[in-house]
């Protein structure tokens, strides 16, 4: 009897990978409540690291609302993480400050998505170069929510109030 419980798991259970979503899918198939107005709205602060020989470690903008640390935007010139060790210098981050599912992150003409697992309350993903220029170009982001704790999606036009900060930390 174990023999045929065990064979049809190994059978079937090719069928219940679950697969893993596209941005496109994502962002069409799930119903986003809309983030109220007066949290959309990002003020930014830069903050510069160097190591102990004054060489750049990494730049990063912190994004507040209502003097809360919302997300960071990072460019970083170097890293201890193993995951990063080949990586080509500079390479970029946005981080999130919450339990997630699933984020991702839409601009004018770049899209980013993950569901990888989450171990901290700090996610912080790479992102392209391209996207990064385009948040510090625009100040613009529309970022999509699928909570971890509570199933609840949400989503919002973030809109940063002082882009000149965001630009003038990377120049």
């Amino acid at each position: 009897m174990y023999k045929i419980y065990f064979f049809l798991i190994i059978i079937f259970s090719g069928f219940l990978q679950a697969k893993e979503l596209t941005f496109d899918e994502f962002a069409s198939a799930n119903f986003f409540a809309p983030i109220d107005e007066s949290y959309l709205k990002l003020t930014a602060k830069c903050r510069k690291n160097f190591d102990d020989n004054g060489k750049k470690k990494a730049f990063e903008v912190i994004l507040y609302n209502k003097d809360k640390h919302i997300f960071d935007l990072n460019k970083h010139y170097s890293s201890h993480h193993k995951g990063h060790k080949h990586l080509k210098r500079p390479f970029y981050s946005f981080t999130f400050w919450n339990w997630f599912n699933k984020v991702a992150i839409e601009t004018k003409s770049r899209q980013f998505m993950s569901n990888t697992d989450q171990k901290n309350m700090r996610r912080n993903e790479l992102i392209s170069k391209e996207m990064f220029m385009e948040i510090v170009e625009n100040g613009q982001l529309t970022i999509y929510f699928h909570y971890l704790m509570d199933n609840a999606k949400s989503k919002g036009n973030f809109v940063i109030a002082n882009p000149s900060e965001v630009k003038n930390c990377f120049d």
